[in-house]
C-alpha cells in the first residue's frame, strides 16, 4: 500500500484579520520570509565567505476583487490611513500562522476591461508565529 501525502489547495486558503475577518473577493496570497546575513570573512576563511544570521522579516502580499460593503475592506483602509497594525493569519492544512502587521501598499485597480480589484501588503511587525497541528 502506498502512503501518498495528502496536498493542500491554494482555494483552501484563505487570508484573515481582525479575528477571523476573511478579505472578501480574494484571489492570491503569497507568504514572503527573509532573513538578513551577516557577513563575517576573515583572512582565515580559505577564501570562502562566511555568514552569520540577521534580522529576519516576513510580509504577505494579497489579491482581492471588490466586494461591495466587505467589512474586511473597511478595516484594511482603516488600518492603512491610522497607520495601525492589524492580525493576519491564514491556515495551510494543519499549520496556522499568525502576525501582527502594517498595510504598507494598498493600491486599487479600476481596469476598464476587467472586474475591479485590490492588492494589499501586509509587512509583518515582530514574528509570524507558526503553529503545528496533529492531521485528523
Amino acid at each position: 500500500m502506498t502512503n501518498r501525502k495528502e496536498k493542500v489547495a491554494g482555494i483552501d486558503v484563505l487570508v484573515k484579520i481582525s479575528d477571523g475577518l476573511v478579505i472578501g473577493g480574494q484571489s492570491g496570497a503569497s507568504l514572503n520570509r527573509t532573513m538578513n546575513v551577516i557577513e563575517t570573512n576573515d583572512k582565515t576563511s580559505g577564501g570562502w565567505s562566511t555568514k552569520i544570521k540577521g534580522i529576519k522579516e516576513w510580509s504577505i502580499d494579497a489579491e482581492a476583487f471588490m466586494v461591495i460593503d466587505d467589512e474586511a475592506y473597511r478595516e484594511l483602509s482603516k488600518a492603512f490611513n491610522d497607520g495601525t497594525d492589524v492580525e493576519v493569519s491564514f491556515e495551510v492544512g494543519n499549520i496556522q500562522y499568525t502576525g501582527y502587521a502594517l498595510v504598507t501598499d494598498f493600491p486599487l485597480d479600476l481596469a476598464q476591461d476587467s472586474a475591479v480589484t485590490f492588492t494589499v501588503t501586509f509587512d509583518g511587525n515582530g514574528a509570524l508565529e507558526e503553529e503545528f497541528s496533529t492531521p485528523s
